[in-house]
């Protein structure tokens, strides 16, 4: 009878272990997560994760560049996910060995362009950089009502522009270094630091992250500027009027998710990619970041419907874009110091 219940108390213990480390229950501490797209949308992503699994949540929103500082300049740890952001930004983080490798179930459905051959970052959603113009304040300004709306980078350099457009910081903002890489792609080093330098000039400043150009193009501060499509059309959704159009050989972001060594909630952090991934979430944040979904059979959003994906640079690599950034962005801040 004593070893009976020796047995079943052994077994018990061994339960109450399993479970403990068994996915599909929470953790007591929260889920740590770098955010690189709109906190709003992050909420609403992060508060229906919760709501399903029970798990509680920390979000700290980030630009690409700050969490490319934070996280390899200044080797932080105790962060759990990185959600969102260009998937060269976790190029970089999987290059220096800060990522641990998780190929969820839930991406065998996903292109494999849109994931890391590895495992180490999966797609989550895909945006293209664009040429945002407010009609209102081109349409109200005498020097440019009858010039024609640009349609490629060089007509932002017009004269008639000095002053107003804008362009976001390549060395802060994820965008801003889509736009620098790309171009070096397309282009080579050196074209593409004197393009975005002479856009910089026509600018009254260079703003820290997508998102801030496009709420100033709404607002009618400027005129036009360069950044992701979707920080554009969640304003042309609010009722601005702002026109959106992809120049030839744009450059583009897969946006991406990873896991971080370091952190504290691997169990939790692998839930949270399988939910992001998931058709409902995808679904959700595509509704409410205006972005095009990498899981096959979502229908896209109506404002984005009429996008010519055809314009954008099919050969641009994001490996590549990672492994040039050190030297892309020395040669661009030698280029740009005052």
């Amino acid at each position: 009878m004593r070893t009976k219940v020796i047995i079943m108390s052994l077994v018990a213990a061994t339960i109450i272990l399993l479970i403990s480390f068994y996915p599909g229950q929470k953790s007591n501490q929260p889920l740590k997560v770098y955010v690189i797209f709109q906190e709003d949308e992050a909420r609403i992503l992060l508060e229906k994760y919760k709501k399903k699994t029970g798990q509680s949540y920390e979000l700290i929103r980030m630009s690409g560049g700050e969490a490319s500082y934070h996280l390899l300049s200044m080797n932080k740890t105790g962060i759990d996910v990185v959600l969102g952001g260009p998937a060269d930004l976790h190029e970089q983080l999987k290059n220096k060995g800060k990522l641990i490798r998780y190929s969820s179930h839930v991406a065998d459905e996903i292109p494999d362009i849109y994931k890391d051959k590895m495992g180490y970052w999966t797609g989550i959603y895909m945006g293209a950089l664009a040429i945002g113009v407010n009609e209102q304040v081109w349409n109200q300004d005498p020097q440019l009502a009858d010039l024609p709306l640009p349609e490629r980078y060089e007509d932002l350099l017009r004269p008639e522009l000095k002053g107003k457009i804008e362009i976001p910081d390549p060395e802060t903002s994820g965008t801003g270094y889509t736009l620098l890489a790309s171009l070096a792609q397309e282009r080579g080093e050196e074209q593409a630091v004197a393009l975005v330098s002479a856009l910089k000039k026509q600018s009254p400043s260079t703003t820290f992250s997508g998102i801030s150009s496009a709420q100033r193009l709404a607002v009618g501060e400027v005129a036009a500027v360069i950044s992701f499509m979707g920080d554009q059309l969640r304003f042309t959704n609010s009722g601005y009027a702002i026109q959106s159009s992809i120049p030839p050989q744009a450059g583009w972001e897969i946006g991406a998710v990873s896991i971080l060594k370091g952190g504290n909630n691997v169990t939790a952090a692998k839930q949270l990619v399988d939910f992001v991934l998931s058709t409902d979430a995808q679904t959700d944040y595509m509704n409410s970041a205006f972005s095009l979904p990498v899981m096959p059979n979502i229908k896209i959003h109506p404002l984005l419907s009429a996008v010519n994906l055809e314009k954008l640079m099919i050969t641009y690599r994001f490996d590549i874009a990672a492994a040039n950034r050190e030297e892309l962005l020395a040669r661009w801040h030698e280029a740009n110091k005052r």
